[in-house]
């Protein structure tokens, strides 16, 4: 009993160092991708942690004039506010694009980079979900203490109102 334990001890610890080793090793780019695929998971299941770490400290959108915490406040409330119908599902999701991908940028004391996205808000309405905001957002990124979360947006609606 104590040897098969210890042989599963082995194999998780074989597995998560392979894992880290892996997402250690992996392109910029490809960990930026990921930071949104985070927040667009994270706020699909109401979960405040993973769209708030995609964020610096500092974060602020210019054109909407909301740091951090105002967004942090305003999630909140649409995550509590918005869930409803039978199953109490949560109606929201979102999609993210960019044609380009991360520009990422080694030169200075600390990684940054841009990246220009198109986001697109979808609300479910029984088995039927329909686009309701669509956006342009021009981010900026920096990499602190291993981790890429965004300083800088500026957010322009191209179709539709944003979710409220």
């Amino acid at each position: 009993m104590k040897r098969i334990f210890l042989v599963l001890l082995g194999l998780l610890a074989l597995f998560l160092g392979g894992r880290a080793l892996y997402r250690a090793s992996v392109a910029e780019e490809t960990k930026i991708r990921w930071v949104l695929d985070d927040m667009c998971e994270g706020f699909a299941a109401t979960r405040m942690n993973p769209v708030m770490a995609g964020l610096a400290p500092e974060y602020y959108d210019e054109a909407l004039g909301a740091d951090r915490e105002l967004l942090k406040l305003g999630l909140a409330h649409l995550f509590f506010e918005q869930r409803g119908g039978e199953d109490r599902r949560f109606p929201y999701r979102i999609e993210w694009r960019s044609e380009t991908g991360p520009r990422v940028d080694e030169s200075g004391e600390e990684k940054s980079a841009e990246i220009e996205l198109e986001i697109e808000f979808f609300r479910r309405e029984g088995d039927d979900e329909r686009s309701v905001w669509k956006a342009k957002v021009d981010g900026q990124l920096r990499k602190r203490d291993g981790e890429w979360r965004f300083v800088r947006t500026h957010t322009q609606t191209v179709e539709g109102r944003m979710i409220r």
